[in-house]
């Protein structure tokens, strides 16, 4: 089976390096903008502000940092150095700024995703035979890891019941019960350090908790099972000191964005979820739930760049998407079909519980003959969608 790219996405937010201005210090490796052959000087200049908005100079080697308006952490592509613009006149150097290394290829991008879509109980590997990648992207994005751990408090009851007494007296009672515990969990929670989550797929889904994995059960209504939460990871296994060469050698210098949440911002945004997360932990711990109390430490706060590989693809004539992290082979977030036999077995099994019971009953002794039929037109309704589906089906 191979995968066909029709297409490999280019970075369409990434601005062109401006020249540092007449008169400043030379940068070595700084190249210059060349001019449109043709094009008057006041197009030229109007184009070049269009595309930046905001330029300043990097506080390290004094190249020209070229910006979009509203962004406030901005990584010098000439020498690595990260700038976060903290206010008005205030720019402050970033010095807790690292990577991850982008050590996975497009190729084992690509393979990766074939393998989480060949395995699993709603998936199928004979529709990964037919799949092709329209467009696959590799991207440097910004994420605000804050180190930390929390510790949630909670109180609440949970519904009891007992039966009592006997014969005509015998009666179920039933009470609320008050409980509460504590537990504690550690995080590097991560921040994405854009505004809007969504301009790439899945990047804001990492998160603790947040729904990365869809199903797609398309018209089926028995939607049972599929979808999946992301995991406290740890994002920074692999950290490493932010290096611009190696950008560049990954290919990736292009699609390295800059930031536009600052990092107090980012904190009490992590703040914020993780109680919110800790919250919803708690809610399985009680039927109702009265108090949430956590109390969230911050030992550090880093401005981590992840590689990310963003895809979309089809599979069975609709396209999905999928989002693969380019330290390892593993997939952060996808949209899949589910399969044929997948939907075939969800339907049996609601249907076979009750067959099953009404077999039991009808067949005991001289048990009711609508039991009976009730389960042969169980079993018959079963077998019916089976063949509808196509039960012979590779799928």
């Amino acid at each position: 089976m191979q995968w066909v790219v029709y297409n490999k996405g280019g970075n369409d937010m990434q601005e062109e390096n401006m020249a540092p201005e007449a008169g400043a210090p030379e940068v070595p490796g700084v190249p210059e903008v060349p001019e449109t052959p043709g094009a008057p000087e006041s197009e030229q200049a109007a184009s070049t502000a269009l595309a930046h908005d905001r330029e300043l100079s990097c506080q390290n080697c004094g190249g020209p940092l070229a910006y979009l308006e509203g962004e406030s952490v901005i990584t010098c592509p000439y020498c690595g150095t990260t700038t976060m613009l903290a206010g008005y006149d205030n720019i402050v150097k970033i010095d807790s700024h690292s990577m991850l290394p982008m050590a996975v290829n497009e190729n084992d991008a690509i393979s990766a995703l074939i393998t989480f879509l060949s395995k699993g109980f709603h998936r199928s590997k004979s529709y990964v035979d037919s799949a092709k990648v329209e467009s696959i992207k590799g991207m440097m994005l910004p994420y605000w890891i804050v180190k930390s751990s929390a510790a949630t408090s909670w109180h609440g009851k949970k519904k009891r019941t007992r039966t009592v007494g006997t014969g005509d007296k015998r009666k179920t009672e039933t009470w609320w019960e008050p409980v509460s515990g504590r537990f504690n969990e550690d995080f590097t929670w991560p921040e994405y350090a854009r505004e809007n989550p969504d301009e790439f797929w899945g990047v804001g889904n990492i998160q603790p908790g947040k729904k990365s994995v869809f199903p797609d059960w398309g018209k089926f209504w028995l939607r049972l099972g599929g979808s999946k939460e992301s995991p406290n990871r740890n994002l920074l296994e692999g950290q490493m000191p932010f290096d611009i060469e190696a950008v560049k050698n990954a290919g990736l210098a292009d699609n390295l964005v800059n930031g536009q949440i600052t990092q107090d911002r980012a904190e009490a945004n992590a703040r914020g979820n993780i109680k919110s997360h800790q919250a919803k932990k708690a809610e399985s711990k009680a039927d109702v739930l009265t108090d949430v109390d956590t109390n969230v430490n911050v030992n550090r706060v880093d401005l981590v760049y992840v590689p990310l590989w963003e895809m979309k693809y089809t599979m069975q004539g609709k396209q999905y998407n999928a989002l693969v992290h380019g330290s390892k082979k593993e997939v952060l977030g996808v949209e899949y079909p589910v399969s044929k036999k997948a939907k075939i077995a969800v339907f049996d099994i609601f249907f076979g519980i009750p067959a099953v019971f009404a077999g039991i009953v009808g067949f005991s002794g001289e048990g009711p003959v609508g039991a009976k039929i009730a389960m042969f037109a169980l079993l018959g309704i079963m077998l019916a969608f089976s063949l509808m589906k196509g039960l012979g089906s590779k799928n």
